[in-house]
């Protein structure tokens, strides 16, 4: 499991993800039992691991073979947040 946490979350990273990466997914913050960020806001995408039934922090890199990993329908209703995403892997 996670050795860092930020905002009360185990943190994944990349070496971590890559052992088990089907035991990760994303989830929309709108989901009911989703955490708030610490600013009292809700997360646009927050990471949860199917193994332990919790919610977790994710590094940049993992968000984004999360995001690959996602199918295509769900991506093609969420293309405006992709669009962002693509915008800053380019920068």
């Amino acid at each position: 499991m996670a050795k860092h946490q930020k905002y009360d979350l185990p943190v994944i990273t990349a070496e971590q993800f890559n052992l088990y990466p089907e035991r990760y997914e994303l989830r929309k913050g709108s989901h009911p039992d989703a955490p708030d960020c610490p600013y009292g806001n809700r997360f646009e995408w927050i990471g949860f691991d199917k193994e332990t039934n919790k919610y977790v922090r994710v590094t940049k890199s993992v968000f984004k073979k999360l995001i690959h990993n996602m199918d295509n329908d769900f991506v093609r209703t969420n293309n405006e947040f992709f669009e962002e995403i693509k915008e800053i892997d380019n920068e």
